[in-house]
């Protein structure tokens, strides 16, 4: 008896689908991306506000640490002054990635509007080029989609990628015993060509510390 040839179906890898694979192929050959991770206490965050509030901690550091906040072009690392945060936005045609330029020029809440804003007009295929264009470091935030951690590929020339994760309740050790508290995974993923583990590991420490601050509304 023979066996029926099993059915196959056939898509095109076209438009954002190739751009983003493209892009990711890049990243994964050309960028040595290392990792590190931090737990990070969220319990006083507004969870609404959490992906501005990483935005804006991203943007704060910049200024001591601005290899975090720059592009690699063939042998020069571009350092920029101004910040402006991609974020990712998953889309019925792909992964899209956003831009909020300046966050501290801009409340939690204003960039939450924002952040809302332009996730529907992605969702919708309405953004701009500006829109699109122009970030210097990306911040993506997966936890919706399932999983406690991951190690994201970072978005070239872009030298990081920073990830929080989804927030979950833990029991912590405390002063004086254990408490439940709110964790999430804190990822750093960096160029290894031009940052250093031990710059790395101290940025992620302080970007730990400014999240677990309660945000500015």
């Amino acid at each position: 008896m023979s066996i029926p040839a099993p059915t196959v179906t056939r898509t095109p890898l076209v438009g954002i689908r190739k751009a983003i694979a493209q892009r990711m192929a890049q990243s994964h050959a050309q960028i040595p991306g290392v990792h590190v991770v931090e737990e990070c206490d969220v319990s006083r965050v507004d969870m609404r506000l959490l992906l501005a509030h990483a935005c804006r901690a991203v943007a704060r550091l910049a200024a001591d640490h601005p290899v975090f906040n720059a592009h690699v072009v063939d042998d020069e690392i571009l350092a920029y002054d101004e910040v402006a945060v991609g974020f990712a936005v998953d889309t019925p045609r792909g992964l899209v990635v956003p831009v909020l330029r300046d966050p501290l020029a801009h409340s939690a809440e204003e960039l939450t509007a924002q952040v809302a804003d332009l996730a529907e007009r992605a969702r919708a295929g309405r953004l701009a080029a500006r829109d699109i264009s122009g970030a210097t470091v990306t911040v993506t935030s997966p936890g919706k989609s399932g999983g406690v951690l991951a190690t994201p590929l970072i978005n070239p020339p872009q030298t990081a990628i920073i990830g929080v994760h989804r927030a979950t309740d833990r029991v912590v050790a405390v002063s004086g015993g254990v408490a439940v508290r709110r964790m999430l995974n804190l990822t750093v993923t960096f160029d290894h060509r031009v940052i250093d583990g031990a710059e790395a590991g101290r940025y992620a420490r302080e970007l730990r510390a400014l999240l677990e601050q309660e945000p500015a509304a």
